[in-house]
């Protein structure tokens, strides 16, 4: 290659250098390995298209780009390099494949591998390849081979006897085909895209399978090309500029969600707050995972959309749909915050007739989070062939993805909260009175000091900051009592908490709460008669009855568990019917052959109340998701009921009927997963097969009858 003035390699030679300092003092190169190989590898020969104090720039240099204008190629910013190449834990002698070429990155793992060593780096793009192996042939690294492929299908003869020590991806990953041709406790590392999130993420090979065993670091690389290019799956309703993308799941119809965002709009507090720099990325992983139907929300700059507060450009917001209602996650600034850079509280945006409903789901999940797996450094990812794994299910598993090849699962450790049970001499506990007027946890209840752990606390550090936080307290001498789990009906872990034990002496009043209502000293038998957490309770009468005083003798700590508290008060399913009479024919819709209920029969409109909802607005909400047809709660009155009695059911049902006195537009289908056409039949002239009770409904309401009884099945 044409030799450079000595002024321009100096010059070269002191960035490169200046770049490594850098990297290595932000902690992104950790190993004298990776820092020799910044040190050495001359990254402005691999971008000789931008000045050299660009090349040394710790940011990404675009190499190529398709016809829209969109880079197709670059050389990556130094920073992720030596992340990544830190994870990949490359050694002399490896042989190393690298997933997108660029030249530089080859270079830098060649210095990796030494000479005994081998890098293949492979690309779609002949351009691109063409490009590599000249820059490596120019910097004395034409040991590195450069293959011209599809990386869906790797070429044969390319994969060692005993596959590769490592492999790296530096294009977004929406798949990992490659995981046959990973030698056993190899390393893989990979920007892997999960609901158009991505994450720069290192696995081990154990057993065939890969297993994240590091932090994940949100990063941005360009696309795969080829077999293994993603699909965005991108929806627009109609008329609003807003597109929600399912890159992973199933996506759902949207053309019912325009009317959602011409009406008012609901704001659910969550209490959860970032700071303005702090990222969250880890709670959209963890959302898109536990909610069924999560989407990506993006609008358009210029549309009028009725989006309040819409997500910026390049990050796209977490939504759900449920039906023809979507909740939206989005912050409110609360607070200037110490830094200047403000303190942000996480809400949910509600849009349609079930936004309540719909952003009360998904304030609960960001709650749940926030108690149990905030404080974890990062999730545990296990990345399985389809193959080993069997075939797919059509329903969701919460925080598995289905991908082409593999199926990923998301493991999110528990990171327990803290509570203090304090004592006296006197045998008496300190509890406290929490604000019943705040969404918080066991509001009005009385309750141990204590609260969530924080991002990189330990257990022991949480309590002592809380108890400080809370009450100005130092305790001396905390210990271990108990660990206390509350469990859901299911049996399903809802709540971790580590229980300390210790002792004061100090009058209550002369405690100075800081959250909260008011702290006493209470006996055990007086709790009897108090409004108690249901977990406090259980642990005050565990310590009471000296059942949990020290370590088992296999060191583990002692479990306390509670469950929720459950309503053995009889409950019924409540179910709204509609009722269009239209020249004497009455509205039917015939079943989808795979439905659970009633395949291929004949029904009317109508669905299940959720939670809180009102039986009427149910049935407005109902008739909009399935039919498309608008009805006011004042057009609408109550005709028929069913009562649903079933000696084999332990839940009864009531089935409402109501006819409507008018409504606007024409039946459509919105939910063809559910139901395939909608006719009208006349009256005296009801298709076959009918639902049972719809057609004994019908023909008591021509009798003039309010009223039927009759068993389910």
């Amino acid at each position: 290659m044409a030799t450079r003035p000595t002024t321009e390699r100096d010059e070269a030679s002191n960035l490169r250098h200046q770049l490594a300092d850098r990297l290595l003092s932000a902690g992104h190169i950790r190993t004298s390995p990776v820092e020799s190989a910044f040190r050495t590898v001359p990254r402005h020969a691999f971008a000789p298209e931008v000045p050299t104090e660009m090349a040394y720039a710790n940011d990404t240099i675009p190499t190529r780009h398709a016809s829209d204008g969109r880079t197709i190629s670059s050389v990556s910013a130094p920073w992720l390099q030596a992340d990544m190449l830190e994870a990949a834990r490359i050694r002399p002698g490896h042989h190393v494949l690298e997933i997108g070429s660029g030249g530089y990155n080859a270079a830098l793992i060649a210095e990796l591998v030494g000479p005994i060593g081998n890098v293949a780096t492979l690309d779609i793009d002949p351009f691109v390849t063409e490009r590599a192996t000249r820059f490596l042939a120019e910097t004395g690294y034409d040991r590195a081979r450069v293959i011209t492929a599809d990386a869906e299908d790797l070429p044969e003869g390319i994969v060692p006897d005993e596959g590769f020590d490592a492999i790296m991806a530096t294009v977004d990953t929406w798949d990992v085909p490659w995981i046959h041709a990973l030698a056993e406790g190899g390393r893989l590392v990979a920007p892997l895209r999960l609901h158009q999130y991505v994450w720069a993420i290192g696995f081990t090979k154990r057993d065939g399978e890969l297993h994240s065993d590091g932090p994940l670091t949100v990063c941005g690389f360009v696309p795969m090309q080829g077999a293994g290019a993603w699909d965005a799956n991108r929806r627009t309703v109609p008329g609003k500029g807003i597109h929600l993308a399912w890159e992973d799941g199933t996506p759902l119809p949207v053309d019912q969600l325009a009317a959602a965002f011409s009406r008012e709009l609901s704001l659910t507090r969550t209490h959860v707050t970032v700071g303005g720099q702090e990222p969250f990325d880890a709670l959209t992983l963890y959302l898109a995972g536990a909610l069924p139907g999560f989407c990506r929300l993006s609008v358009d700059a210029d549309s009028d959309n009725g989006v309040l507060n819409p997500p910026p450009p390049h990050w796209p917001g977490a939504a759900i749909v449920r039906g023809a209602s979507l909740a939206r996650l989005a912050t409110e600034r609360i607070a200037d915050g110490d830094d200047g850079n403000g303190v942000y509280e996480l809400v949910v945006h509600g849009y349609g007739p079930t936004r309540h409903l719909a952003a009360k789901e998904m304030a609960e999940q960001v709650q749940h989070w926030q108690r149990n797996h905030r404080a974890a450094s990062y999730p545990c990812i296990t990345v399985q062939p389809v193959a080993s794994h069997g075939s797919a299910s059509d329903g969701h598993t919460p925080h598995v993805f289905r991908k082409k090849h593999t199926r990923i699962s998301v493991d999110w450790p528990v990171i327990p909260g803290t509570a203090a049970l304090l004592t006296d001499d006197e045998g008496r506990y300190l509890l406290h009175l929490r604000s019943a007027d705040k969404p918080i946890w066991r509001p009005g209840q009385w309750a141990l000091l204590g609260g969530n752990t924080e991002k990189g606390e330990t257990c022991d550090e949480a309590i002592v900051r809380e108890l400080a936080e809370d009450t100005g307290l130092t305790i001396p001498g905390l210990t271990t009592f108990a660990t206390l789990d509350t469990l859901e009906a299911n049996g399903s872990l809802k709540d971790r908490v580590r229980v300390y034990q210790g002792r004061l002496n100090l009058p209550a009043h002369e405690i100075q709460l800081r959250d909260g209502i008011q702290l006493r000293w209470t006996r055990i038998e007086e709790t009897a008669e108090m409004t108690m957490d249901p977990g406090t309770a259980a642990v005050l009468q565990a310590h009471h009855g000296g059942s949990h005083s020290a370590r088992g003798s296999d060191g583990i700590l002692p479990t306390v568990q509670v469950h929720e508290p459950n309503d053995h008060r009889s409950r019924s399913i409540v179910g709204a019917h509609l009722v269009l009479i239209r020249d004497g024919a009455v509205l039917l819709g015939k079943r989808h052959a795979n439905s659970a209920f009633a395949p291929s029969t004949w029904h009317l409109p109508a669905g299940h109340r959720e939670d809180s909802e009102a039986a009427a607005s149910c049935m407005i909400r109902e008739a909009e998701e399935e039919t498309g047809l608008v009805i006011a709660e004042g057009d609408l009155s109550l005709v028929h009921v069913v009562d649903l009695l079933d000696p084999g059911s332990p839940i009864p049902r009531v089935q409402f009927f109501f006819a409507a006195s008018r409504w606007e537009g024409e039946p459509v289908v919105r939910e063809p997963d559910r139901c395939t056409e909608w006719r009208w039949w006349p009256l005296t002239a009801l298709p076959e097969p009918i639902v049972a009770y719809t057609r004994a409904a019908l023909e008591s309401m021509s009798r003039g009858a309010l009223y039927t009884a009759m068993g389910w099945s």
